[in-house]
């Protein structure tokens, strides 16, 4: 989890959102305590991808490359390029969890929040 420290530090490096910030110190506070979850820690390679990776490709160059002769030689490279996708996948699941719970949790508090209002 070594790498997790030096991406929070690239991510906090860009121009990010307040609550994004909050949130790479928290990580970085878990990660020191040693209580960093892994959905989180996936969420952050994610999200470095994202940020700093620059992103998934574009569209259209997918289907550029799809339509194009393959040859034997281009073998590893799909293969490096399917395990990408697929840890990409992976990494984009855990935060969809995170954020599914985030939404529940927030639910439940506004929820207790209308309890104390009545």
């Amino acid at each position: 989890m070594q790498d997790i420290d030096r991406l929070i530090d690239d991510i906090l490096a860009r121009e990010i959102r307040a609550t994004t910030r909050e949130e790479m110190a928290t990580f970085r506070k878990e990660l020191a305590a040693g209580t960093l979850a892994d959905d989180d820690a996936r969420y952050v390679r994610a999200l470095h991808a994202r940020i700093v990776g620059g992103g998934l490709p574009k569209a259209q160059d997918a289907i550029e490359e799809s339509q194009a002769d393959t040859k034997p030689a281009d073998i590893d490279a799909l293969r490096a390029a399917l395990a990408q996708s697929q840890q990409r996948e992976k990494a984009l699941e855990a935060e969809r969890d995170r954020l599914q719970r985030l939404v529940g949790d927030l639910r439940k508090e506004i929820d207790a929040l209308k309890a104390e209002k009545s």
